[in-house]
C-alpha cells in the first residue's frame, strides 16, 4: 500500500471502473464485503467473497482492485498492490469458486488516501466480471470534513440509535439517514448502544457493511440504561464499591452484552469494546453520562479499553481541545435538537444558533454546531430506553415489550424534511461553513499548536513575445535565488517553479538549456497555459528536453477545473495526471480582482463550488495569498497570532521573467534575498515547490485551511 501511495499522481485515471460500478445486479448467492481493524493510520481489512450460487465450484479469476479520488486505479496481486487500469487489470488469484477471504492491508497507513474505494469480484476475465455484476465495492476509507475551511464555523450532525422496541424502523430510518448524507456528502457521526449494535449485527448485516463502508459516517458509542452507571440508575450500589471495583464492573459491562431484563453483563461479547472493534477510521467516541460519584471510575474504564473521547451536556459550551479527567470532549457550542424544531424554518433556525455562538464570551474557533437526532424521533413518540427504563421502575427486572406509540404519517414526514433540510443547509452553505464527524475532530484537535506556513518561489513565462526573459539573466537570477532564505531551521534556500506556456517552449531557441540548467539547481516545471489542450503539449516539451513536469497546473480558470480532474494524453502518446492547481482565476487576462488571494489548501468540490473543500475530489488546491514579498511577510504574522487551526497553510511569491521583479512591485533579486533571510528565519516557515507543498498537505491528513487575508 506504500506503493500505492507512492505513485499516486503517475497513474492512468480509471473513469470506467468508476462508471462500471455506478450500479449492476448481483446474481442470487453472490456477496462480498470488508472488514476492517484499526484505524487509518494502523489499518488491516479483509476482503471476504462468496460466489453466486450457481458459479459455485467453477473455476474462474478473483480481481480485488482500489480506486482512488484522483482516478488511479490498482490492483491486489499474489505480488502485492501494482498500477493497473480496467483494461488492464490483473487477478490475484485463479480459484474454484466457493467462499473466499482475503487478507489486503496488513497494520497500513493509508492516512493519505482517504475517499478511496475498494471493489472485488470475479469472472472469467474482467469484462465477464463486469457484465454478469459479480463485483462490488467493499470499503471505503473516510472523508470526515467537508466545507471550506475559511471560516471557523463547523456543522456536527449525531444520531443517537438507541430504539430496540421498533429494530425494522431503526435500521429503515438509519439506512435512509446514511443515504441522506451521502447523497448530499455531509459528514454524520450515529452513535450506537450495544444493544442496537448487536440487533444491527445479527438482524440487518447490510446495513452494517453499509455504515462501516462509507466514506461520510464515523461510528460512535453511547450508554443508556439500564447500565447501572447511567445518571440515576445505579440500582446495583456501584457507588458504594471502591474504585478499583467500579472500574471493574463498568470494564466487565463493557466488554460484554448487557442483558436489558435484568441489567446484568451477559456472556456474550459487546459493550463498547464490540463498537471499538468495529469503527475502523475514528477515535468511537465514548458517550456515557453518569453520576459523579461514578465520573472517575466510568472514564477510566472507557479509557482502558481505548476511548479517548467523551461528551459533556453540563457545560454551557465546550472548545476543542477541552477535557473532562484524561477524555477529550466533543466540541459543542450549540445543542440544536433538531427533533423539536419540525414547525420551525430550519434555515433560520442554524442561522440564529450560529448568531448566538459568535455572541457566546468565552467561545473560541473552531465554532461547533451540534446537530443532534435519535433514531425514534423519525418514528416513535417516544424512545424505548424512556418507555421502558425512565417511565418504569428504577431496578430490575424490566418488562421490554413495553412499546411507546407511533407517530402519525403526517409526524414522520414533518421530521424527515426538517432534518433534509438541515442536511441540505450544511450542503449548499459549503462556501462559508464546515461539516465534520467524529474522525474529522480528531484531525482538527492533534493539529499542532504553530501552524506551518510553506511559501513556494514561482514565476509564469506567457507565450507573448514581449514578456519573454533573457536567457542569460533568467539563469543567473535562480542561481541566487534559489540559495535565498537558507536561515535559521531552513535546510534549502527557497524553492521554485517555472511555469512556460506552449509559445516560450516552442519559440526560445535556448529552452532546452533553460530547462537542464534550471533542473540541476532543482527549479521544477510545472504547466502553465491558457488553452486547455496546450497543457499536454506543454508536459510533452517539457519531457523532450529532458525535464520532468510536475502535477501541477498554473492559472486555471475556475470553469476549466472539472475537465482537469482525468488523465491527459498527448500526441506522441505521454500521459499526464493533474494533481494539484495554483492560481486560480475568475476571468481570464489576470485582472484586477479577477485572481484568487486566498492562502491555504482544499479539495475543490466542483467548478461551480471550486471554494468548498470536497475530501472525495481529487485535485488540491494550492493559495499564493498575495504573492508579493509584503503580503506574505503580513500573511506569516497573521497565521501565527490568529485562531487557525489547520496544520499547515500555503503561499507563494510570483516574479514576472522579463523585469524578474515580483509582480506588481520592483522588489528584484536583492529585496528577495533580504526578504528571504527574514522570513526563513521564522519557526512556523518552510520552503517548498508548489508540488511539494501539495503532496506534504496531503501526507498531513488534508485538512482544509483555505483563508482569504
Amino acid at each position: 500500500m506504500k506503493a500505492l501511495s507512492r505513485t499516486l499522481s503517475t497513474v492512468a485515471a480509471a473513469t470506467l471502473m468508476a462508471t462500471s460500478f455506478a450500479s449492476w445486479a448481483a446474481p442470487a448467492g453472490f456477496s462480498v464485503s470488508g472488514s476492517g481493524s484499526g484505524h487509518n493510520q494502523n489499518l488491516s481489512l479483509t476482503v471476504n467473497l462468496a460466489a453466486a450460487t450457481v458459479d459455485t465450484g467453477r473455476s474462474a479469476q478473483l480481481y480485488i482492485a482500489a480506486l482512488l479520488p484522483s482516478g488511479a486505479l490498482y490492483a491486489y496481486t499474489g505480488g502485492g498492490w501494482q498500477a493497473a487500469s480496467v483494461q488492464n487489470l490483473p487477478a490475484y488469484q485463479s480459484v474454484t469458486l466457493g467462499n473466499h477471504s482475503i487478507s489486503v492491508l496488513q497494520a497500513q497507513d493509508v492516512a493519505a488516501l482517504k475517499g478511496a474505494t475498494l471493489y472485488a469480484g470475479y469472472g472469467s476475465d474482467v469484462n465477464d466480471m463486469i457484465s454478469k455484476g459479480t463485483f462490488g465495492a467493499v470499503y471505503t476509507l473516510g472523508a470526515p470534513i467537508s466545507g471550506p475551511g475559511t471560516v471557523a464555523d463547523y456543522m456536527v450532525f449525531s444520531i443517537n440509535v438507541q430504539d430496540f422496541s421498533y429494530p425494522d424502523k431503526s435500521a429503515a430510518t438509519i439506512q435512509r439517514i446514511v443515504e441522506l448524507h451521502e447523497r448530499y456528502r455531509v459528514p454524520v457521526d450515529l452513535y450506537l448502544t450495544d444493544t442496537i449494535l448487536n440487533l444491527y449485527q445479527t438482524q440487518f448485516p447490510d446495513l452494517v457493511s453499509q455504515i462501516t463502508s462509507s466514506p461520510y459516517v464515523s461510528l460512535n458509542y453511547h450508554i443508556r440504561p439500564p447500565k447501572p452507571y447511567y445518571t440515576g440508575f445505579d440500582w446495583a450500589g456501584l457507588s458504594g464499591k471502591s474504585a478499583s471495583e467500579q472500574q471493574a464492573s463498568v470494564v466487565n459491562y463493557e466488554t460484554h452484552l448487557t442483558d436489558l431484563t435484568t441489567g446484568q453483563p451477559s456472556s456474550q461479547s459487546g459493550g463498547y469494546a464490540a463498537l471499538k472493534a468495529l469503527a475502523k477510521t475514528g477515535p468511537a467516541i465514548a458517550a456515557f453520562q453518569t453520576d459523579e460519584a461514578l465520573y472517575d471510575a466510568v472514564s477510566s474504564a472507557f479509557g482502558s479499553l481505548g476511548a479517548s473521547w467523551t461528551i459533556s451536556h453540563t457545560a454551557p459550551y465546550i472548545n476543542l481541545g477541552d477535557k473532562a479527567k484524561q477524555l477529550l470532549l466533543r466540541p459543542e457550542h450549540y445543542d440544536l435538537k433538531l427533533f423539536e424544531q419540525t414547525s420551525n424554518n430550519i434555515n433560520t433556525v442554524i442561522d440564529s444558533a450560529f448568531s448566538t455562538i459568535h455572541n457566546t464570551s468565552g467561545a473560541r474557533a473552531p465554532y461547533v454546531l451540534g446537530v443532534k437526532m435519535h433514531d425514534n424521533d423519525f418514528f416513535a413518540q417516544r424512545s424505548a430506553w424512556l418507555t421502558v427504563f425512565v417511565d418504569g421502575s428504577r431496578k430490575p427486572n424490566w418488562d421490554t415489550t413495553k412499546k411507546a406509540a407511533l407517530k402519525s404519517d403526517a409526524d414522520i414526514a414533518a421530521q424527515w424534511t426538517a432534518y433534509e433540510a438541515a442536511v441540505a443547509y450544511a450542503a449548499s452553505n459549503i462556501n462559508r461553513i464546515g461539516s465534520s464527524n467524529s474522525v474529522g475532530l480528531q484531525q482538527l484537535v492533534t493539529v499542532p499548536p504553530s501552524p506551518k506556513l510553506m511559501i513556494a518561489g514561482t514565476m509564469h513565462i506567457e507565450s507573448n513575445l514581449s514578456s519573454w526573459p533573457n536567457v542569460d539573466s533568467l539563469i543567473a537570477f535562480f542561481r541566487r535565488a534559489v540559495a535565498a532564505g537558507k536561515v535559521g531551521t531552513q535546510s534549502t534556500g527557497m524553492k521554485w517553479s517555472v511555469g512556460a506556456d506552449i509559445g516560450w517552449l516552442q519559440g526560445e531557441p535556448r529552452a532546452a538549456e533553460v530547462i537542464s540548467t534550471l533542473k540541476s539547481l532543482g527549479v521544477e516545471f510545472d504547466i502553465h497555459a491558457h488553452n486547455g489542450p496546450d497543457r499536454i503539449k506543454c508536459a510533452e516539451k517539457i519531457v523532450s528536453f529532458g525535464g520532468t513536469p510536475t502535477g501541477v497546473v498554473s492559472g486555471v480558470l475556475y470553469t476549466e477545473l472539472d475537465s482537469l480532474r482525468s488523465e491527459q494524453v498527448g500526441s506522441t502518446g505521454y500521459r499526464w495526471q493533474p494533481v494539484s492547481l495554483w492560481g486560480m482565476v475568475t476571468d481570464t487576462g489576470h485582472t484586477t480582482t479577477s485572481d484568487d488571494t486566498s492562502a491555504g489548501l482544499w479539495r475543490p468540490r466542483s467548478s461551480a463550488d471550486w471554494k468548498a473543500h470536497d475530501p472525495a475530489a481529487n485535485l488540491i488546491m494550492v493559495g499564493g495569498a498575495g504573492r508579493t514579498l509584503s503580503s506574505v511577510e503580513t500573511l506569516t504574522g497573521q497565521i501565527k497570532s490568529a485562531s487557525h487551526f489547520a496544520p499547515l497553510y500555503s503561499a507563494s511569491i510570483n516574479v514576472a521573467p522579463k523585469s524578474l521583479q515580483v509582480v506588481n512591485t520592483t522588489d528584484g533579486i536583492d529585496a528577495i534575498e533580504s526578504w528571504a533571510a527574514r522570513i526563513g528565519a521564522l519557526s512556523n516557515t518552510q520552503w517548498a515547490t508548489l508540488d511539494q507543498i501539495a503532496r506534504e498537505w496531503s501526507a498531513a491528513g488534508n485538512l482544509p485551511s483555505r483563508i482569504n487575508p
